[in-house]
This record gives structure tokens, sequence and C-alpha cells, in this order.
């Protein structure tokens, strides 16, 4: 851990305190635009801030006259921060693969709200002071939405150009593809492009794709494949993420490849997706949206096989997360954008995309001193969110868009989402039986339910069939397994 974190007593008048008295975590654009978290403790007050969609993770803990603040959980844990776990945060995260709102694992442990200003001087104040969306295009022709898209987008980058040496992470999909190409109109050319590998099943699209876009623009082209088990970097993964991400494994060996160089700028593609490519958006959940009932989108959206929960869980802790719990929290959340003329969009966006893609530009990406992402720029976000779902629903938006600006590159195609998936038997069978070393070695995890789990483990069952058809329970076994060991171990 480093010293990014505050933490503060109060034992009558007197405070004492720990860590960086005043700390500055990400970057600004132009004064107030950017992705940037902050605090500074002065006199007897601690004051922090963030940016206006929240994207920076901050996490704070206030309880029995202690106060402590932090991008990490594990940090704010290791502090005395209380670890009780919140129930109904686990509800709809064990179900959806994300946390909502401000939830986090732990009871006493929140995430700063977008957009706000927290004060603790023995008491805790919270304001939120970011501008609340109202504006709406739903008059606006496609062809001038795409204009202005366009518009803005070459506006957003100018304002975040480099001031040096950067990489852009590229894929083979659309938002990496459109942050290069405005680089290099621009008249700026990557210090090189950087894809990495994924864990099987997922095959090799995004390399393939990648590496003849970098080849027909003549730009140098790094792939970085796997080099830990599935098991081990998820393993590394949780508490890096602090526990509020089912994802990202994968990404841990370009974190690695990156954290490394810290002299060297990264423009990441986080939100563009979301705001301008349709993501999420299907018949079905259009529908429902539109006709507004958050508990029958909650039931939509809370997907999970109840079966394997029941199998997976221990009985006590089964109940504490129940389902109805998870729908009723669920739909609170979902009821917030409603209004909104995408509220798919803006729900994804301000919960899964805030929440838990941010754990990889400002999460994993922690040593990096400038991680720019164009899609966050305020005004584009302000333009494309007031577009209406209708517009972005068959997910052509930013295809044509792109199209549009850079049409000499037309011709290189994008990744085929139903291209041949990579034999994952092997990756399934490795990660069984590292969990079976990891589990069967520890004192049982009073979250999982130890009579399915052990036998599987004992038997070695994990290693072949069942891992290989329920890699979901090994993955989210060895999460919890870490959570709840994270919440019980003692406090130095």
């Amino acid at each position: 851990m480093d010293d990014s974190y505050f933490s503060a007593k109060m034992r009558g008048a007197r405070f004492t305190t720990a860590g960086s008295a005043s700390r500055t975590l990400g970057h600004r654009v132009g004064g107030a635009d950017g992705v940037f978290a902050h605090w500074t403790w002065v006199g007897q007050r601690l004051t922090a801030g963030n940016d206006r969609h929240g994207f920076y993770p901050l996490f704070y803990a206030s309880w029995d006259g202690s106060f402590a603040i932090s991008p990490s959980i594990d940090r704010l844990l290791a502090l005395g921060a209380p670890a009780m776990l919140d129930t109904r945060a686990l509800s709809v995260f064990l179900r959806l693969g994300f946390f909502i709102g401000e939830d986090t694992p732990f009871e006493h442990i929140r995430a700063m709200p977008p957009g706000a200003v927290l004060e603790w001087d023995g008491a805790l104040r919270i304001a939120k002071v970011a501008p609340s969306p109202t504006a709406r295009h739903d008059q606006l022709a496609r062809d001038e939405a795409i204009d202005t898209y366009i518009a803005l987008f070459r506006a957003a980058l100018e304002r975040r150009a480099p001031g040096g040496q950067f990489v852009v992470p590229l894929s083979g999909g659309r938002d990496s593809r459109h942050i290069l190409f405005e680089l290099l109109r621009q008249g700026h050319r990557p210090y090189h492009c950087l894809t990495t590998a994924h864990y099987p099943p997922r095959g090799g699209e995004d390399v393939r794709v990648a590496a003849n876009l970098a080849r027909g623009l003549g730009l140098p082209h790094v792939v970085l494949a796997q080099r830990q088990s599935w098991f081990a970097a998820e393993r590394r993964k949780n508490p890096l993420t602090s526990f509020c991400s089912d994802e990202h494994a994968w990404y841990m060996v370009a974190a690695d490849h990156l954290n490394a160089r810290p002299d060297l700028g990264v423009y990441d593609g986080i939100g563009g997706d979301v705001l301008s490519a349709g993501l999420f958006v299907t018949a079905r959940r259009r529908a429902l949206f539109e006709a507004g009932d958050p508990r029958a989108i909650a039931a939509h959206l809370l997907n999970a096989d109840e079966t394997v929960l029941a199998r997976l869980l221990a009985p006590a802790f089964q109940r504490d997360v129940g389902r109805e719990r998870a729908l009723e929290h669920l739909g609170n959340e979902l009821a917030k954008h409603l209004g909104r003329p995408n509220p798919v969009g803006a729900f994804y966006f301000a919960n899964r995309t805030r929440r838990e893609i941010a754990l990889v530009p400002y999460g994993l990406l922690g040593a990096m001193p400038q991680v720019f992402s164009p899609y966050l720029d305020h005004a584009l976000v302000d333009f494309l969110g007031a577009l209406p779902l209708a517009m972005l629903a068959d997910g052509a938006f930013h295809n044509d868009t792109i199209a549009r600006a850079y049409p000499q590159f037309a011709h290189i195609g994008y990744e085929e989402k139903d291209g041949p998936a990579a034999d994952a038997r092997a990756c399934r069978a490795g990660f069984g039986r590292e969990l079976a070393r990891e589990l069967l070695g520890c004192a049982p995890s009073t979250l999982l339910n130890q009579r399915f789990l052990r036998p599987r483990l004992c038997a070695g069952a994990l290693t072949d069939k069942w891992a290989a058809a329920s890699h979901w329970y090994a993955a989210m076994a060895l999460y919890l397994h870490q959570l709840d060991a994270a919440a019980t171990r003692p406090i130095p």
C-alpha cells in the first residue's frame, strides 16, 4: 500500500492523524473537467471532493469519532474501518455483477458520490454539487447528431492533447479506434498501441483486429500474452479493485506493463460504448425501461440462477442476500434514471461504468499520472446523454460516426462478436486445482456452503467436470473467500 490515504481520530477536543494531509489523484482538464479526487486536512477539518461524474474511485468510512479516506478499501480496513458486510449491497452484486450507487461490500465504507464535497470535523457532511442533467435532443436529426458528436469528440481530445509520449490500448472495437484515429488526425503518434490477450473462452479477435489496424496505420503494436494463471490474476485483482468487481482479471498483465512506465500517458475509451453504441440495449430492455416499472426492470436484470446461489452460499448468508432485497434495492436505483432520454445508458453509465469499469483506468492503473478518458468530457457526456434511446438502439450510431469522420479507414473491419471461442477446459481446470489448494488450506469461509463446496474440492471434481461446466462458481467462490478473509482479519 502507498500513502494514498488519510485518517483522523477525535479524542475529546484533539485529533490524531495519519497519512497524507493533502492529496490530489487523477487529473484535471481546464479546471473542473477531467477525472480526479482530492482531500485536504486544514486545522481540524477534512475536505474532500471529486470529479463531476465520480469516476475516480474514492472510498471513505466514518465511525466512532474516527474517519478514513482512500482509493483503496483494503487500506481502509487496515486502518480499522468496520468490516461488517453490507448484505443489501451484496444481494445486488452477486446477481448483477457490479455495485450500484455508493455501495461497497462493507456497510460502513462508502464510495464518494459523483460531484460531491465531503467534510469531516468529527461529524460527517456530504453535499452534491454537480448539476443534474436536464437537456434532451429528442428532435435532433441523426445526421446532425453524428456531426455534433464528431466535433465534440475532436474538441475533447484537443483538451487532452498529450504532453509527451503516450500509449493507446487498442481493442477490436470502436472506442479505442475512435481515439486513435483522432489522435493521428491531430498529429499525435503513439509510442505504441497495446493489446492484451484474454483468458479462454474468449478468442483472439481483439488481437487479430488490433494488429490489422496497427499494421494498416504503420504503428508499433505490442501484444501481451497472459503470463499468470487465471486463478492468480483473479486473486490479485479482487483486493486491487477494492472487492468491487467481478471482472478485470485479464487486465492485470496490462496493468503491470503500463504501471512500470509512469512516464507514458494513456488514453482510455471508458464510456464510449454505453454513451454512443447502445451497449446493453436490447428490445426487451428498451420496452421495460420505456414502460417505467423499476421492479420489472430489476427482475429482468437480476437474472442470476438462484439455484446456483443456493448451492454456493452458506444458508445464513444466502438468506441475508435474498433476491427480494436485491429487487427492492436495485429498483430504487433504477428509478433515478427512468426520466432520462436514454434511461438504459444512464443507468449503466452511472453504475457499471462508474463503479466497475472505472476501476481499470483509475484503479489498476493507479501508478499512471495521466490516464485520459475523452468520452468523459463534460460537453460530450452532456450531449450524448441527451440523445434519445431510439437513436442509439440499433447499435450503429458510433460506427456511423467513425465512418463519417475517417472515411479513409472505413475498410478496416471490427471484431466479429461471434468469432471462434478458445478452448477453456484447461484454463478452468487449472483454476479449479488452484482454488482447491487455496480453500482446503485455509479456515472455511462463513460465506460459502461448505457442505456443497468441500466435497467437490476434496474429490477434485473442480479440476475437470465441475470447473469446466460451472466456472462462475469457481471465480465467485474465490471472491467470497477473499472477501470473508478481509472482513475477519485482525487489525494491527
